[in-house]
């Protein structure tokens, strides 16, 4: 986290999925379960929703990604969605079993 003022937080996040990038985000809480993140990147910008619901055995998260790729991401994007999604789905996966855990 970079900043955070009131409902607001900036953050930058570095990784590798295939290639190296670095993302700035601002995030906007809307409590009491949503919030948003507007973020720019090497590969392009996205806005994300994400929103918790109350279900009989626990909470649903639901998330909605608005990705705009450019340049050469933009083109390889055909290719690579799949290896993306799964690298993603790995990602949640390894996040719900910290959460279960307590970690």
């Amino acid at each position: 986290m970079i900043r955070r003022e009131g409902d607001l937080i900036e953050m930058e996040e570095t990784g590798i999925m295939g290639f190296p990038f670095v993302s700035r985000s601002l995030v906007r809480l809307r409590p009491p379960d949503t919030w948003e993140a507007d973020g720019r990147s090497n590969m392009g910008h996205t806005h994300n929703t994400y929103r918790l619901f109350s279900e009989t055995y626990g909470t649903r998260l639901e998330m909605t990604f608005d990705l705009h790729l450019r340049g050469p991401y933009r083109l390889f994007a055909p290719f690579a969605r799949r290896f993306t999604v799964r690298r993603i789905s790995r990602e949640w996966d390894d996040y719900v079993r910290a959460m279960q855990s307590g970690r």
